[in-house]
């Protein structure tokens, strides 16, 4: 029967995909609480992951160089000894949270934790594949004496490795997170290897045994005979390609997603889709569609880089879900084509390892390069260009290289697409932002301030200069940086909107008495205006650069200005505020949320844990404000999962754009009766918000929050002071008059 028929290695195959898959999410899942839930913890774990796989594939390519005794044996042994590894740490993971995340080097460590937690499992799991090719081959060419095209059948098992990678990937968030808890995760993940181990050993005996010995051979001709029988030019199956091809295309899939991520909107369902794409890709190439259609690839590649550069000048076709379908397209065929191209340059099996090693040594290199040496050599994301210029440039070289007589008019058509993509991607890169006078990147995200102006038509014709902070995509706040506005608030913190009005109408604000006043995330410090004399602002903020553009009064001066005594705590609120409690510090009356407006909602901060920490540290009559205004996730079902569980009255605030300030939306929680005055604000009428259970440390998720809209979010917030030329002159209630 021919290899790729058997069901006992392809089932061991697709098993041992799936679990190294489905623990990928899972370990990030458990380390995003300690990180502050920062979307760099899936970038820095892909190349910790990719770098392990190249351990994996190096082990693979070391054993079957082995006796067939010796290498059923020590697998064997390892695979028990990763069983007892993950069991362990299923045992210890409780133990464990929370003793990471405070380093000055958080992407080293999460690279150490990756390693620590599930190294050892990871390491052998990747060689999964290898090692039953190698197997299979050996067992092919004892069984026909020939080491040559029937052998080579045996590389279509890597399409079975990756749909079991799919699967994995796609299996955890849809079934697994929302419903099972972390520790029966990690129960299951060793229960898993134990059962891949069993497969395996029978797998290794039933093969090994009938192999008469290595299953490296001795066709030291397979890669230029393979080429020649394909029609491909010598210079485009060099060996170096295996290990060039696989970079690149690991290279295109961090830069997009952090592309995607940053500049476009962290939701958490980008890397899953993105990663999806991507298997998909390798699904694809390495098969008979992607093997012939070379060429076919390569042209549908030109064309989605066109996209992606046509997007770039023209902003009718710029927003989430055309990017989002761009960015897609770009993985899957540019992935589709590098991914064939390495299938039809596949050697014979007597270089099945080598060439598998070769191809872990560029993804892990890609990985690195993208995830970990990109944000420190670029204080925006510049690795996305250079992706797509890659890209580009390595199907405009097979296409020149590659001459069809037949296809000449379409070879010239996609040497011209390919420089117009050059032309475009470096004019875009080069064009810049004249109104950025501050960039700054770290793990958390890039960060740019930019300075806007506009002349306010009144009496004296005032022209007005602000500064603005930006997360990635995301406005983070505005002042005025000239005229006595500078003082009042902006954006999403105006008189009526939640975050003032959970200040402005509290008892203590009212009667003039001190007020203490927490706040989870700092952005420029807008809602500090509200201090009075011997009040207390105390800010927690994670990303030490955005405690350094607020707290320069070159750029911005809410937190100077203000009377209160203002305090930053730089790390994890959560853990922060879980410090304050176990000292015994003084409660809240206000304790402002502003961690969930960025789209990617840190999860351990949205948790039955963190809102009972929140419910712990407010004072009697305290008031607790979630700011959720967000256009890709919908919060209103979480507000109303947290107000029901700890019986507190609930309020939602919608406020419109006033002046200095844009719509926004507010949930304000209290176990007071007391009626807000809401100006011209609007309310939620929760009995048509469905209800959801409130996620806990353990078990849940937000993934069903998710919506997808069409177009870009918050499109008023950057061109705020642009408008604000139809203001007339200040008039009416709500307006600059009526601000303290």
């Amino acid at each position: 029967m021919p290899v790729h028929k058997e069901r006992l290695p392809a089932l061991t195959v697709f098993l041992g995909s799936c679990l190294l898959f489905g623990v990928q999410p899972m370990l990030g899942r458990t380390l995003l609480p300690s990180f502050g839930g920062s979307a760099a913890v899936w970038t820095v774990s892909l190349a910790a992951f990719q770098t392990l796989l190249l351990l994996g594939y190096f082990y693979a390519h070391v054993l079957v160089a082995r006796p067939p005794a010796t290498q059923r044996r020590l697998h064997t042994v390892f695979l028990g000894a990763a069983v007892v590894w993950a069991a362990l740490f299923a045992a210890l993971r409780p133990m464990l949270s929370g003793r990471f995340g405070d380093g000055a080097s958080p992407s080293l460590e999460v690279l150490f934790c990756v390693v620590a937690f599930a190294g050892l499992p990871y390491v052998l799991l990747s060689a999964n594949s290898t090692l039953v090719q190698a197997w299979m081959a050996a067992k092919t060419a004892a069984e026909t004496g020939d080491n040559g095209k029937p052998a080579r059948q045996v590389y279509r098992l890597y399409a079975v490795s990756n749909l079991g990678s799919l699967c994995g990937l796609i299996a955890y968030p849809v079934l697994l997170e929302p419903f099972v808890s972390l520790t029966v995760q990690w129960y299951g993940f060793a229960a898993g290897v134990l059962i891949y181990t069993l497969l395996l050993a029978g797998l290794a005996r039933t093969t090994i045994h009938c192999a008469t010995g290595s299953s490296q051979g001795t066709d030291s001709l397979a890669v230029s005979r393979n080429a020649l029988d394909y029609g491909l030019p010598s210079a485009l199956t060099r060996p170096c390609l295996w290990f060039v091809l696989p970079a690149l295309s690991c290279f295109l899939l961090n830069a997009v997603t952090t592309h995607l991520t940053t500049d476009v909107v962290p939701v958490p369902l980008i890397w899953v889709l993105l990663l999806t794409a991507f298997l998909l890709s390798y699904i694809v190439g390495f098969s008979i569609i992607g093997e012939k259609g070379l060429i076919v690839w390569a042209g549908m590649t030109v064309l989605a880089l066109c996209g992606v550069s046509a997007a770039g000048f023209l902003p009718g076709l710029s927003g989430f879900v055309p990017d989002l379908a761009l960015g897609l397209a770009t993985v899957f065929l540019g992935g589709t084509f590098l991914h064939g191209w390495l299938y039809r340059i596949r050697p014979g099996t007597s270089h099945l390892t080598r060439f598998y090693l070769g191809l872990a040594s560029g993804g892990a290199l890609g990985g690195v390069l993208s995830s970990l040496v990109a944000p420190v050599c670029f204080d925006r994301v510049l690795e996305y260009p250079l992706a797509l210029a890659a890209i580009a440039g390595v199907c405009a070289w097979l296409v020149y290289t590659w001459q069809h007589p037949e296809l000449k008019s379409l070879n010239t058509v996609l040497l011209v697409l390919c420089a117009i993509v050059f032309v475009a991607v470096f004019g875009q890169t080069a064009r810049g932002d004249k109104a950025v006078i501050r960039r700054a990147r770290c793990f958390y995200g890039t960060l740019t301030v930019k300075e806007r102006r506009a002349k306010v038509p009144t009496a004296e014709g005032v022209t007005l200069f602000s500064h603005q902070l930006h997360h990635g995509s995301t406005l983070h706040g505005v002042q005025v940086i000239n005229t006595a506005l500078k003082r009042q608030p902006s954006t999403y913190y105006g008189w009526f909107s939640g975050g003032g009005l959970a200040l402005r109408e509290h008892d203590k604000y009212q009667t003039g008495a001190p007020m203490r006043v927490g706040l989870v995330g700092l952005g420029i410090g807008t809602l500090a205006c509200y201090g009075r004399t011997n009040d207390l602002y105390r800010f927690y903020e994670i990303n030490p650069q955005v405690v350094a553009i607020a707290t320069d009064t070159n750029l911005f001066t809410y937190l100077s200005d203000s009377a209160a005594k203002v305090e930053v705590v730089l790390g994890d609120a959560r853990k922060r505020l879980e410090a304050e409690r176990a000292a015994g510090e003084a409660r809240y009356d206000v304790l402002v949320v502003d961690a969930y407006s960025g789209d990617a909602v840190p999860l351990h901060l949205a948790t039955f844990e963190a809102v009972r920490l929140y419910s712990e540290r407010l004072a009697e009559g305290g008031t607790l404000a979630v700011h959720i205004s967000n256009w890709h996730i919908d919060l209103q079902p979480l507000c109303k999962a947290m107000a029901q569980k700890f019986g507190m009255k609930i309020t939602g605030v919608k406020s419109a754009q006033q002046d200095l300030a844009v719509e926004a939306h507010w949930v304000l929680m209290t176990r007071s009766n007391k009626e807000l005055d809401l100006g011209t604000s609007r309310t939620v009428d929760w009995s048509h918000v469905r209800d959801i259970t409130l996620p806990t440390d353990e078990c849940g998720s937000l993934i069903s929050l998710v919506r997808f809209r069409w177009g870009t979010r918050g499109h008023r917030m950057d061109l705020i002071f642009e408008e604000m030329k139809a203001f007339g002159p200040p008039s009416g209630r709500g307006r600059f008059s009526d601000y303290p």
